[in-house]
Parts: C-alpha cells; structure tokens; sequence
C-alpha cells in the first residue's frame, strides 16, 4: 500500500506559538523521552548512517508525535503562519523525509537540531538562539555533501527528485535564518496527510 510522508517547517507569529506550545510541546519532548526513542538514538549513535541500519532506522523515525496531532498543526500554520517568510515543505512517496533527513545527516549532526525528527515547536527566542547549531549542522563541504545525497536517496527509497534533495539539504538553514532575522518562531511537523 502506498502513503505519502510530509514534513514542513513553517515560520509562525509569536502568539500563535504561544497559543500552541501547550498542547504540542509535550506530545514531542514525551515522544523523546520514550524509552523507545532513547534506545534508537542508543542504537544509530553505535552504528550510523549505513545501509544495514537505513530501513530500520527509517521506520523507527517514523511520524509519530505531531502525526497523531496533525488537525492542531493545522490549525496553528492556518492561524499563525507568517505568509511572507518561506517555508520548507518536503513529500515523498512511501518514506518519511523529516527522517530520511536525519539519517542523511547521521547522528552527530543530527544531536545539533532541536526537536523530534522534524517535530518541534520553537519560540523567536529559540529560533534566534538555534540558528547557529542549525546552521553548523548543514554545513556541507564537498566530500560530505554527495555522500548526504547518496543516504538521503536510499532513504527517501529512491522518490525524491532533484528538487526534494536540494529543499532538505538546503532548504532548512534559510528558513531558520527568515524566521529569526524577523523575530518568527517555528512549527514544523513530520506527517502523513
């Protein structure tokens, strides 16, 4: 059977995150602190980004949190989206970008990012005080970004085009740059529509 996995950051007005936060903060930071997901970060920590890990990794990064929470997402990018920043918005059929992602970027860089496996809600103030681990973490020289582009098609399984390669590469530091030069927070969510 055939899914389409999603995943957006989308830069967002103070309130609405404030408006929000509540509800869908704890659904990820529980989602992190699950034993279950302390165990995968355990596991991918010990054996990397190889293609021996990549399904089970990929399947284990699953959307989970914000997934089951996907109608509040909604209505928070409906009601505090900031319209004239960019936003990143990643799809590919039968995988999970936000993890595809992750895996491509292996579990150093990964431990840099806020959140859950695209899953986070972040404050201006948080935007601010992330951008420079964010930017470090997709910093690629010319040795690691092809090999991130070989993980990064094994994982999507082979559906993402040139496009959905270069937005999760490259996509993230600009939006994370928009979001905090204008005193934006962030939501982004891992989903299946």
């Amino acid at each position: 059977m055939s899914f389409l996995g999603m995943w957006c950051l989308v830069p967002m007005k103070a309130e609405a995150i404030t408006r929000y936060a509540p509800e869908l903060r704890p659904a990820i930071e529980d989602e992190a602190a699950h034993p279950t997901s302390k165990d995968l970060l355990r596991w991918w920590q010990e054996v990397g980004s190889t293609e021996a890990s990549r399904h089970d990794f990929v399947e284990s990064a699953a959307p989970s949190a914000l997934d089951e929470r996907i109608c509040l997402v909604y209505e928070a990018w409906n009601h505090g989206r900031d319209e004239s920043l960019p936003y990143l918005a990643a799809s590919a059929r039968n995988s999970f970008p936000a993890a595809a992602l992750a895996f491509a970027l292996g579990p150093e860089r990964f431990a840099q990012l806020p959140g859950w496996f695209g899953d986070l809600i972040l404050t201006p103030a948080q935007v601010r005080d992330t951008l420079p681990a964010v930017e470090h973490a997709f910093t690629w020289s010319p040795q690691s970004r092809p090999h991130a582009e070989h993980l990064l098609t094994a994982a999507l399984r082979d559906e993402g085009t040139r496009a959905d390669i270069d937005t999760l590469l490259d996509g993230v530091p600009p939006v994370w740059r928009a979001a905090a030069e204008a005193g934006r927070g962030l939501l982004g969510a891992h989903f299946v529509p």
